[in-house]
């Protein structure tokens, strides 16, 4: 098992590989970047493959984050027999593969995002969309075409050209794969005119299916290029993200169909308002769904819970968990509760579909709103009067693949970590019927400030480039994030806390809330002392930005603030939480030490006391064995004054009455054989002495075997005869 050194060690080695260094260097003169109030992710990570779009040489990289991890002895051995046997030295460990597009990408790119098998890549933008095969991978380190240092190219494929090109004001929000795909070839993707469409990519020109999220439907005289009110209402989807999948039935009544597995889709428009649509990759036949929503949010507020959303995201748990972002840096945690189900007429829906029943519209329940400080709180002085602390940027919401209730926020300040302690009793209340809500203490989210890129307000804007998860088990969880600067910052993600019950402890939760809180160990508990509800961010600023004397003692004071405050205390609590369990320790420490001396002088007392039994117990026995041989020779002599014979002895004179009767018989039948073999034996001699023998040799044979026979059994009664008497004198 490889210790956490080994799991630390490429983390230190990544800001030296030569990717890193050289898509610094080829993009240290963009400044497209610089002061932009949106981020992006323009790299992404599947498994242990690390891409990376580079924007000056319009190509994608990639490295194998394993070679970096080159710390045990026999990989150095191995290393050093290659070295040998090639005669050169091997630089594998650092070295990145460089894959070329065989198409021009004309467009500022957004993000990339790698398909779950690693076989496609989707590179996009705002305004056009990209796809490149991956080559084929083998190998030591499993890299593109065995570890080829020269540039590959790749097959790439064009989505939507013509119809990107004819609309040119036409924008696209997001791109993301079909998790329902088999062949993992569809995608899809959020356009400004409040379309959602799906691709197959081996139909790149046209689309597979295309939804109208006003509407539902498609409107052939729909132009985007007459939509300016919509975005000024915020009435357009800003963003979206697949649920967990659910199974329609059809409407046996009419047809006889099978049972249709959709996915549903949450839209979130830019005035907070959250729509439902159902995604399906039947080609059977056209299904469409009406479009739900907006849907109800409970309690009700006056704003909608905010005017300003920019993003949303669906948790991988049993119940659908909705987060939902804003520009001001608020985040919505929602809860979905299931809709009643009403008896839709066709005629209300005239252009849905009539082969299977429409999901009842359900709501929304926001457990909390949490807001995150996306700059530094920094003090004021007396004469700060107009800080301005208006500041806004998109967040958006990338959820965690090491942790289902735990999602991240990547914006133009940094990076942020949100946690939902509650989500276990939730769970229990919606998937177990419980009777009462439960919630814990401290219900609130748990929100980590991991990266800061703009420390203070008046800092220029620096926005992240990109945020992913290594889950690679030989890696460790870690979090990489890739700055304005093109650099990455590694931060290891442990699990500080318990929170969503794994599949194998689900079936034990309901014994597991009586067991007494005693029970959890006691580092547990001091996890839990040293959890801390702020902490103070990695800065990430750009190289470029200079902070004046006062905005550093803000800066100093803020942090000294939050040392005080969060880590101090904390660590004083759990200290002295220490020391009481230490002195409990020595308390029954002393308490053991006296039970076993205690128990040492029982032990000694009972040691000697068992040998003393062990003596009265040998003398004991050759006791009982002396008396038992007095007993056995008195009975025997008692048995021999009786003058009647007993029943046993009786027999015994009847047995050997009849053994005797046949002694004589079988001594009268030896004589017999012994009178009949001399005859036998003359009657031999007379028949040698004549010309030829008298009898076969298979006769003779056998006359001597019944002889031999005759011989035994006589033999065996003689024996027989010595014995009993011996056995009567």
């Amino acid at each position: 098992m490889a210790t956490s050194m080994e799991f630390g060690g490429w983390r230190e080695q990544l800001s030296k590989h030569p990717l890193c260094k050289a898509l610094k260097e080829n993009n240290a003169k963009d400044s497209a970047h610089k002061n932009a109030t949106d981020s992006k992710s323009i790299f992404c990570i599947n498994g242990s493959d690390l891409f990376v779009w580079d924007s000056s040489d319009k190509c994608l990289l990639h490295c194998n984050l394993k070679t970096l991890q080159k710390n045990s002895e026999v990989e150095k051995v191995v290393d050093k027999i290659d070295q040998l046997r090639l005669g050169k030295k091997t630089e594998e460990s650092y070295h990145y593969q460089k894959l070329l597009l065989n198409d021009i990408v004309s467009f500022d790119v957004e993000g990339i995002r790698v398909n779950s098998c690693g076989s496609y890549i989707v590179v996009w933008g705002h305004h056009g969309i990209r796809v490149v095969q991956l080559p084929s991978k083998w190998g030591k380190n499993s890299m593109f075409e065995g570890g080829k240092k020269e540039a590959i190219p790749c097959r790439t494929i064009k989505i939507g050209e013509r119809y990107f090109t004819g609309h040119k004001n036409l924008s696209i929000r997001q791109v993301s794969w079909h998790p329902g795909s088999k062949t993992d070839s569809h995608f899809t993707l959020l356009t400004t005119d409040n379309m959602f469409s799906v691709y197959n990519l081996s139909e790149p020109d046209e689309p597979s299916s295309i939804i109208n999220i006003n509407t539902g439907e498609i409107n052939p005289t729909y132009s985007p290029s007459k939509s300016f009110v919509a975005p000024v209402l915020g009435e357009t989807a800003v963003a979206f993200d697949f649920g967990k999948p659910i199974e329609v039935q059809p409407r046996q009544k009419r047809f006889s169909c099978q049972n249709l597995e959709v996915w549903p889709v949450y839209c979130v428009r830019g005035n907070g308002d959250v729509l439902i649509l159902y995604s399906h990759l039947s080609n059977v036949r056209p299904v469409r769904f009406p479009v739900q929503g907006p849907l109800t949010m409970n309690p009700p507020a006056d704003d909608n819970y905010g005017v300003d959303a920019c993003s949303i995201v669906c948790l991988p748990t049993s119940f659908p968990v909705i987060i939902i972002s804003t520009m001001e840096g608020r985040v919505h945690h929602c809860v979905q509760l299931p809709g009643a189900a009403e008896d839709e007429s066709e005629q209300e829906f005239p252009n849905t579909s009539s082969l299977y029943d429409c999901p009842p519209e359900p709501s929304l329940y926001v457990i909390e709103t949490a807001e995150l400080d996306l700059c530094l709180s920094v003090p004021k002085f007396e004469e700060d009067s107009s800080l301005d602390n208006d500041f806004m940027c998109p967040v958006h919401l990338k959820k965690d693949p090491s942790c289902p209730d735990r999602y991240l926020c990547a914006h133009a300040a940094g990076v942020h970590c949100v946690a939902l302690p509650w989500l276990t009793a939730v769970q229990n209340f919606f998937l177990e019927e419980d009777e009462d809500l439960c919630m814990p203490e401290e219900k609130e989210c748990i929100i980590e400030h991991l990266v800061c890129t703009k420390p203070l307000y008046s800092c220029p804007t620096s926005p992240i480039l990109g945020v992913d998860t290594v889950t690679d088990p030989l890696l460790g969880t870690t979090l990489l994030v890739l700055t304005c600067d093109y650099e990455f910052t590694a931060l290891p993600m442990g699990l500080h806390y318990k929170l969503y019950p794994s599949h194998s402890e689900s079936s034990s939760l309901n014994s597991s809330k009586v067991q007494p809180r005693n029970l959890e160990p006691f580092s547990h508990q001091v996890k839990q002392i040293l959890l801390k509800k702020d902490s103070h961010p990695l800065l990430k600023s750009s190289n470029t930005t200079e902070q004046s004397q006062k905005n550093c003692f803000r800066m100093l004071i803020q942090a000294t603030q939050i040392l005080r405050q969060e880590y101090i205390p904390r660590i004083v609590k759990a200290k002295q939480a220490i020391d009481a369990r230490v002195a409990l320790l020595k308390n029954h420490k002393t308490y053991h030490l006296e039970d076993i001396k205690r128990l040492i002088e029982a032990s000694q007392e009972l040691r000697e006391h068992a040998g003393v039994i062990a003596d009265r117990l040998e003398t004991t026995k050759e006791n009982h064995e002396r008396l038992f041989k007095r007993l056995d020779s008195v009975v025997h002599k008692l048995q021999n004054n009786v003058p009647v014979l007993s029943d046993a002895e009786k027999q015994m004179i009847r047995e050997l009455n009849r053994i005797k009767d046949n002694i004589q018989i079988y001594e009268q039948s030896i004589q017999q054989v012994k009178s009949k073999q001399e005859l036998q034996d003359k009657q031999m001699n007379r028949a040698n002495k004549s010309s030829g023998p008298f009898l076969h040799q298979s006769q003779l044979g056998h006359i001597h075997g019944v002889l031999k026979e005759e011989g035994d059994d006589i033999e065996e009664l003689r024996k027989e005869v010595t014995r009993l008497n011996l056995t009567l004198s």
